[in-house]
């Protein structure tokens, strides 16, 4: 075993050898290989490591930007990895973009080892996102990995210490927190022009039926003992892989985890909110009981914070609400309601005897360029070594922690009580759900 292996071993991350694979981390790679403080000029080399949906988004906004070398692409599928070569080289044509000649991996590892890479896009599925991106930052590797930023909460936990440890700047995809409509409506509130908030209502409707489909052959050009990783062994479903992923706790936590993370966090920027002190969750699969869903697909979950209460919604049998709003947040000032999503926001005055008590505040309209404003955000602080990003990972963190824990409210179906000094519940038959069991020879430990 290479010494840079038992290094990494005695930090509190390790990874068995696979098979015909050596160590975590190769020899040579290791601290030796971190990035430092890049001049304006520098030209930012960035790997793509999980090509699908998100991934190839992600990929497309990079390659934008005037300073970026999309340099390699990496998934266990051949035919996606393939299909979106060629994808990124479209795209970078039709907005005549030149990108140099990306190579391809199945194993991100081998990404990992190159030391001309400064920063990953991790978006895989959401059961990896934990462990490449340690091991991203233990390889010197500055990373934007997709959200929720985990999952699980110990694993959430692990990121914020490898970031802190490696000195890597980790940005998390929840883009809204580089929205400019996002950001006029925090300082909104927050100027108190609003009046004291003690309610918010938080939501996403609309959904799909997944049928059920017996199990099938592992398709060809898949590596499906990588795809599943540090999950249980499963046989090779359909509606387990690709998308369907996120409706089975194994891999993800449903649509809190595929949507609830980004319009949880506004309520938690704009109140200044981090930990609850109670979890009250109702709900199942409700729409279609008898479909290939463990993730509910109704759900109501309540957070009690201090002085605030936070009501998380998602129903597939339910297209809009009463604002006719598919998603948002309505924030219940005493001067009135300010309702908002990704489209816009805007304030409804509260009355007094037929009289608003304040002026109504018409849509503000988002300019539709988060996303890049975001990928900028990153990119920029990878130079100065700006370690407070837009949505940093402690940022990333605080709402997968706060999602995951409304998800396991459910899952047990108790009232639980969250202590924020321990980082843990007050009911021990919840608290095992906090940290994943890895199937071998994948391991999570503490990092300190």
């Amino acid at each position: 075993m290479a010494q840079s292996r038992r290094k990494f071993l005695t930090t509190g991350l390790s990874l068995a050898a696979g098979a015909g694979l050596a160590g975590l981390i190769p020899s040579g790679m290791g601290l030796t290989s971190c990035s430092t403080r890049k001049n304006p000029g520098d030209r930012i080399r960035v790997a793509l490591i999980g090509c699908r949906n998100m991934g190839f988004t992600n990929a497309c906004s990079f390659i934008e930007q005037p300073d970026v070398d999309l340099v390699a692409i990496c998934d266990i599928d051949k035919k996606i990895r393939e299909d979106r070569m060629a994808d990124i080289q479209k795209y970078a044509y039709d907005k005549k973009v030149v990108v140099p000649k990306m190579d391809q991996y199945e194993d991100f590892r081998k990404v990992l080892e190159r030391k001309d890479i400064d920063a990953v896009i991790v978006a895989t599925p959401d059961h990896w996102h934990a462990l490449i991106t340690i091991m991203a930052c233990e390889a010197g590797k500055d990373v934007y990995v997709e959200k929720p930023a985990a999952n699980s909460v110990f694993e959430a936990d692990q990121m914020v210490n490898a970031a802190q440890r490696y000195n890597r700047v980790v940005q998390v995809g929840q883009w809204q927190r580089s929205g400019l409509h996002w950001l006029e409506m925090v300082d909104f509130i927050q100027s108190e022009k609003l009046g004291p908030v003690s309610y918010v209502d938080v939501w996403r409707y609309g959904g799909i039926s997944v049928p059920k489909v017996p199990d099938a052959p592992v398709p060809a050009g898949v590596n499906y003992d990588m795809w599943l990783g540090p999950a249980p062994f499963r046989s090779f479903n359909p509606n387990r892989f690709h998308y369907n992923f996120r409706w089975h706790w194994d891999y993800a936590g449903g649509k809190m985890t595929d949507w609830g993370v980004h319009l949880l966090d506004m309520a938690m920027w704009a109140l200044k909110l981090k930990q609850p002190d109670t979890i009250t969750a109702t709900g199942g699969n409700i729409a279609f009981p008898n479909d290939d869903m463990e993730t509910p697909d109704t759900l109501t979950v309540e957070y009690q914070f201090d002085q605030v209460m936070v009501v998380w919604q998602n129903n597939f049998a339910l297209q809009t609400n009463e604002f006719g709003f598919d998603h948002g947040l309505a924030f219940h000032g005493t001067n009135g309601v300010l309702r908002a999503n990704r489209n816009y926001w805007e304030v409804i005055p509260a009355q007094v005897n037929g009289i608003p008590v304040t002026e109504p505040v018409p849509r503000n309209v988002n300019a539709g360029n988060d996303l890049r404003l975001h990928i900028r955000n990153f990119l920029d602080a990878i130079k100065t070594r700006n370690f407070e990003t837009a949505a940093n990972i402690k940022i990333g963190r605080d709402v997968a922690r706060l999602a995951h824990l409304g998800n396991i409210a459910y899952r047990t179906g108790l009232t639980l009580n969250w202590n924020a000094e321990t980082g843990s519940f007050n009911e021990q038959a919840a608290n095992h759900y906090l940290k994943p069991l890895y199937r071998k020879p994948w391991e999570i430990n503490k990092i300190t």
